[in-house]
């Protein structure tokens, strides 16, 4: 989410001072800054929420909601309610604390990731912690946003956003009058709270929170934008916690920008299209390497962009019983993505390029081939959740509460025409410093409703300060080289602002690296457990594309049977969407 033309002098610097502090570890002892009395007043005044645990039904955990101030400069003013999910130290006896955990998004569920801690976290963690994820004001089961009266005057707002991107200049105008009528809504009838849920908000959410649970310092274990979460809380309260780890991380002047870097818009600034348009890269190079043994593609390169370009030109139909989809171009990259998310995503990406190869050549294409049979197997599972979300009844407020935190968060541009240019630049401008064929629209254009002549919902208490705090314990940071959200060099920059930080380095695939490579898993354990520092070696995925292990699929398409469910993240945190599908 660009950085100014300036950051390009600050390349070797940050590149040095992040091996410097990898191999040498944090700088030499000096006064640790402390949380400074006008944030102390804003939350300690707050009386210290009782929380009510309400044990789940199915004896998965508890329950409990609790009201804190909308505005902490108001403590007892309006209030909003906060929704958390708690899992109980499995060895109370040897229990450290509290370990909270946060999805990313932003707008993703901290209670679901919660739920689902026994399934990702290792059994060390899950003894010494209680688990607690917690809905973000304005999400899920907290107080929500919502900026429209009606499901239906919602869907006639965003009827401009109904690609992952736009792609042409009609669907571009379609994207920025969508992202008006957002901002209009979040600005008027949901203002209130859409002014009220910027991350800094959060963060002291997240102090009191720490306090209700009795916990003199916090621990806390966030994911992609759940890292942003994570920077602002040790900046603001640099003498407050414990235990802070950060996996798959934003650089947080990237994401925030300043008064210098405010015409571009926040989701080129992060170059979260870099990382994937480098993830998908380094994906084909490792399949024309592993050779026909492991790859179905004969030229990896040359057969995606061959494939890109044809859907450019239309889009070809995808059948399947009743199941119905035009397979669009923006569909195909907006799939791509999705697919890196997961360790093994790539092998299933390029059997989706190598299917729509056979499609698109087929002089005639129709749904009983058995390449087109293929096709169906392979992206219509992709797409049930998002149409099944589309056919429900219940007001979907994804968007709202992804804008309404992004919005409010960062400097943006003001005219909304702004983007069309950015994002054009970015698609296809080598020079460019955010060049990412095909990814930098489809990121880029994901905060179109942001530009500051329309979206008027502001917070005051916005961080807008450095992120450069000497903090009093030490700030684990995890860098995945080939993330294809949070790009790489965001770990390094946030490595080299933050003065007492670690940095773990892996050669990783997927979305984010715990639970990906033993190597991450073990030394961020060891971190939460005992602060310990981690190693400077370089970590090792343990899943790497077109191995043996997946040799299988080969011999599945060979005979006819392409795969037909979509890669799992079983065993790894469900780390939110970039944005809601739209």
């Amino acid at each position: 989410m660009p950085k100014p033309p300036l950051s390009r002098l600050w390349v070797i610097p940050t590149v040095v001072l992040s091996l410097l502090f990898a191999l040498v570890g944090a700088p030499p002892a000096q006064a640790a800054d402390r949380t400074s009395s006008t944030e102390a007043r804003r939350v300690d005044r707050v009386r210290k929420p009782k929380l009510n645990w309400v044990e789940a039904a199915d004896g998965s955990g508890y329950s409990a909601t609790v009201k804190l101030p909308r505005d902490y400069d108001r403590p007892t003013g309006a209030t909003v309610s906060i929704a958390l999910f708690k899992i109980p130290a499995a060895d109370p006896a040897h229990r450290i604390g509290t370990l909270f955990l946060n999805p990313g998004g932003p707008g993703g569920s901290g209670v679901e990731i919660a739920l689902a801690a026994t399934g990702f976290l290792t059994q060390s963690v899950l003894d010494r912690f209680d688990i607690i994820g917690f809905d973000p004001r304005g999400t899920n089961a907290s107080s929500r946003v919502r900026c429209f009266r009606t499901s239906d005057s919602q869907a006639y707002a965003l009827s401009g956003m109904n690609v992952a991107f736009p792609s042409t200049a009609a669907e571009e105008s379609g994207f920025i009058v969508a992202g008006k009528r957002l901002a209009a809504g979040c600005s008027d009838y949901g203002s209130a709270l859409a002014s009220s849920v910027s991350t800094a908000q959060v963060a002291r959410d997240l102090d009191v929170l720490r306090r209700a649970v009795g916990d003199k310092q916090l621990n806390y274990l966030g994911f992609s934008y759940g890292t942003y979460l994570g920077e602002v809380y040790a900046n603001l309260f640099p003498d407050r916690f414990r235990a802070i780890a950060l996996d798959g991380v934003l650089d947080p002047l990237a994401y925030a920008g300043t008064t210098a870097t405010r015409g571009t818009p926040t989701a080129l600034r992060i170059d979260s299209g870099k990382a994937a348009w480098g993830a998908l890269q380094a994906g084909l190079e490792a399949c024309a390497a592993a050779g026909p043994d492991h790859c179905p593609l004969a030229a990896p390169p040359e057969d995606f962009a061959e494939v890109a370009a044809a859907l450019k030109r239309g889009p070809v139909n995808v059948l399947s019983g009743d199941e119905v989809l035009s397979y669009s171009y923006q569909a195909f990259i907006a799939d791509l993505l999705s697919l890196l998310y997961y360790p093994d995503g790539m092998d299933y990406a390029a059997q989706v390029i190598a299917t729509l190869k056979q499609v698109i050549a087929d002089d005639d294409p129709g749904t009983s081939s058995l390449p087109a049979q293929q096709l169906a197997s392979l992206v219509l599972p992709l797409h049930r959740t998002a149409i099944a979300s589309a056919s429900a009844s219940t007001y979907d407020n994804g968007l709202e509460a992804y804008s309404a935190v992004i919005c409010t968060d960062s400097y943006q541009p003001a005219d909304p025409k702004t983007w069309i240019a950015a994002t054009r630049a970015a698609d296809l401008d080598p020079d460019n410093p955010h060049f990412a064929p095909h990814f930098a629209r489809l990121w880029g254009w994901s905060d179109v409703q942001c530009a500051t002549n329309y979206w008027k919902a502001k917070d005051e208490d916005t961080y807008r300060g450095t992120y450069r705090k000497l903090t009093a314990a030490p700030v684990l940071i995890v860098g995945n080289y080939h993330d294809p959200a949070t790009n790489y060099s965001g770990a390094l920059s946030t490595h080299a602002l933050m003065p007492n930080s670690y940095l773990i380095r892996s050669d990783s695939w997927g979305h984010t690296a715990y639970g990906t490579s033993d190597c991450v898993t073990d030394q961020v354990d060891a971190y939460l457990l005992n602060l310990a520092q981690p190693d400077p070696g370089i970590c090792v995925g343990n899943v790497q594309p077109f191995t043996s292990r997946l040799a299988a699929s080969s011999t599945a398409r060979s005979s006819g049977t392409a795969r037909v469910a979509v890669p799992s993240r079983d065993g790894l945190p469900p780390v939110a969407q970039p944005w809601p599908s739209r």
